[in-house]
């Protein structure tokens, strides 16, 4: 059975999450491919934020994200945010960053219903948790009354990746100029400077509406320098269909196909070696070609600065993402799509690197 047809798992507001889904499930499932899949591995590896966006409730936005931090060593911790309830303890000094504990967001049930996401018993205080070796995990963010974290809540979480924090998060948009907009509107109002500190925007987009999908790409120009009108040749990788081994999930129905329609980096504020402050537009990583049903890569134009934002080196990034790339295809050749294969080889790895350093 197809994972992305057991249904959309409202986890946002339920607190249920959807059917597990694995990264290889995703690319055997022709979500995205193993090429994006390794570049998002490592990103989120190094703490970079992952936002995973869609317009719809059935989209599959919560799984996908669930697939991706249960790639996380297991030297990082998941802080699970609290909602409504969220005091920010772990932080140690939220009010340094503009917290006071009001409670802007719209009470629960408000325009669009739903239930309660502030209800139950509040939990006891939280240690302080270090930015380096924690990932926090928000469900729905933005200002809507759908959202487990919003108003004031989102800004400070956002606030809070300043200090090195990884995030998980969710948005309900279905791009990323939507993204910005909507977490820029009251009374979340996360200012422009601050939206910079958002990484990784992944957008997930419907095959039964591919016409109307507009290429990322040709809207928003090379993904380099982000200055030119023109766009460069992209690397086209088809996306593998599914496997027939009998672990790998089949295909889906075209009506409720998902595709990542384009993935964005959101550079943050940078400093020119004059010393002035830099504010250059999010480049494109990864869009969706409808017509032809294949992700047109564009990465190559800002590797060495994703190389620099994981801390390696350019080169060292370059075989680090062509190694992984190798691995998730190897994984959906064989089969290997399940939550205890990605556990295994997350093991594996760690063992490895314990062994290298010693």
């Amino acid at each position: 059975m197809n994972p992305l047809a057991q249904g959309p798992g409202r986890w946002s507001r339920a607190r249920v999450p959807p059917a597990a889904l694995t990264v290889p499930g995703l690319v055997a499932s022709r979500v995205l491919d193993a090429e994006l899949a390794a570049l998002l591995w490592i990103t989120v590896e190094a703490n970079v934020p992952l936002i995973v966006a869609a317009g719809e409730d059935e989209a599959p936005a919560p799984g996908v994200l669930g697939a991706f931090l249960d790639l996380l060593p297991p030297t990082v911790e998941r802080v699970e945010l609290q909602g409504r309830r969220e005091t920010f303890d772990w932080l140690g000094d939220a009010a340094a960053l503009g917290w006071t504990g009001d409670d802007d967001e719209p009470p629960d049930g408000a325009a669009g219903g739903g239930p309660s996401r502030g209800t139950g018993i509040a939990l006891p205080p939280r240690r302080m948790v270090p930015p380096e070796t924690s990932y926090l995990v928000a469900g729905e963010l933005g200002s809507g009354p759908g959202a487990d974290i919003g108003g004031s809540r989102a800004r400070l979480l956002i606030r809070a990746l300043q200090r090195g924090y990884g995030l998980g998060a969710t948005v309900r948009a279905d791009s990323l100029e939507q993204v910005l907009i909507h977490l820029a509107a009251p009374p979340a109002s996360v200012s422009a400077d601050e939206l910079r500190r958002l990484g990784i925007v992944l957008v997930l987009a419907r095959t039964d509406r591919g016409a109307n999908v507009e290429s990322t790409a040709h809207r928003h120009g090379a993904p380099g320098a982000g200055t030119s009108n023109s766009v460069a040749a992209p690397k086209r990788v088809q996306v593998p269909p599914g496997s027939t081994a009998g672990s790998t999930p089949g295909p889906v129905q075209p009506a409720g196909e998902w595709r990542a329609g384009a993935c964005h980096y959101v550079r943050p504020l940078e400093l020119d070696a004059a010393g002035h402050l830099q504010r250059r537009p999010p480049a494109v990583l990864a869009t969706w070609d409808p017509h032809h049903d294949l992700l047109e890569h564009f990465e190559w134009g800002v590797t060495a600065e994703l190389a620099m934002r994981v801390g390696l080196a350019r080169d060292e990034f370059e075989k680090e993402h062509a190694a992984r790339t190798r691995i998730m295809a190897a994984l959906v050749a064989a089969g290997r799509t399940s939550s205890e294969a990605i556990h295994k080889l997350l093991e594996q790895r760690s063992q490895q690197r314990t062994g290298g350093a010693s």
